[in-house]
C-alpha cells in the first residue's frame, strides 16, 4: 500500500461519518431523557476552546489482516477555519485547511497539491463535520443520528446512522469517549458493517495553547 493511499485512509473514517450527517433525517431523543442535557453540558464546556492540539494514534482493524494498520501523527485546529492533519508514522503526510483552501503533501509524490473546498462541496461538508466533532457541536447531532448514552462517568456516547443516511450502508455504529473533565474527545471507535473497525485515540491534548502561524503551512518532508 502506497503512502498516498494509506495517508488518505486516516481521513476516510471521518469523511464517511460526516456523510451520515449530510443525509440523515431528524429523530427525537425522547427515549433518552437525559441525553439533551448531557449534550448541552458538553457544548457549554467545549464552547470556550479556541485552539486544540493533540497527537493521535489510529488503528485500522481489517478482517483480512491479523494485525491492525497503525498511523501516528498530530492534529491541530483553530477557530473558525484552520485545520491541520499530519501523519508521521509509518509514512509522512500533511494536510492543512485555511478557510476554503486545502493543501496536501505526501512522501510518494513529494508535491504539494492544492484545491478549493468551494469546488468540492462533499469534501467541504465532511471537513465541517470534522470540525464540529472536535469543537463541540454535539447537540445538533440529535437531528442526524440515533444517540445513546453508554456511560456517564466519564461520558461515552454511541452514534448510529439513521436508515436514510448514506453512511448507514457502511457504518454500523460509532462510540465517542470524552476525557474526565468533558472538555474534549479522548477516543473514537468506528464499527463498520463488514466487520472492520477503526480506533482513534487522542493523546497529549492541549487546549487554547498558542499555535504558531507556520503551523498553517503544509509540511513538506514531514519529520
Amino acid at each position: 500500500m502506497s503512502a498516498a493511499t494509506l495517508s488518505r485512509l486516516c481521513l476516510c473514517v471521518v469523511l464517511i461519518l460526516a456523510g451520515a450527517s449530510s443525509t440523515a433525517s431528524g429523530q427525537s431523543a425522547g427515549d433518552a431523557p437525559d441525553l439533551e442535557e448531557i449534550l448541552s453540558r458538553l457544548e457549554a464546556r467545549v464552547s470556550g476552546i479556541e485552539t486544540l492540539k493533540a497527537d493521535f494514534v489510529q488503528q485500522k482493524f481489517l478482517a483480512i489482516l491479523d494485525r491492525p494498520l497503525v498511523l501516528k501523527g498530530t492534529i491541530l485546529m483553530q477557530k473558525p477555519d484552520l485545520f491541520s492533519w499530519t501523519v508521521r508514522e509509518p509514512l509522512r503526510y500533511s494536510m492543512v485547511i485555511r478557510g476554503e483552501i486545502v493543501e496536501q503533501w505526501d512522501e510518494d509524490t513529494r508535491r504539494v497539491e492544492r484545491m478549493s473546498l468551494s469546488k468540492n462541496p462533499v469534501f467541504k461538508m465532511a471537513i465541517q463535520q470534522m470540525r464540529d466533532w472536535l469543537s463541540g457541536a454535539y447537540k445538533s447531532m440529535l437531528g442526524q443520528y440515533e444517540v445513546r448514552v453508554i456511560e456517564e462517568t466519564p461520558i461515552s456516547l454511541e452514534f448510529v446512522p439513521l436508515d436514510t443516511a448514506l453512511a448507514q450502508k457502511v457504518i454500523d455504529r460509532v462510540t465517542v469517549e470524552f476525557d474526565r473533565d468533558e472538555r474534549y474527545i479522548w477516543r473514537i471507535h468506528i464499527f463498520e458493517k463488514g466487520g472492520d473497525r477503526t480506533l482513534i485515540t487522542f493523546e497529549n491534548t492541549l487546549l487554547n495553547a498558542p499555535i504558531a502561524p507556520a503551523a498553517w503551512k503544509v509540511e513538506q518532508d514531514v519529520q
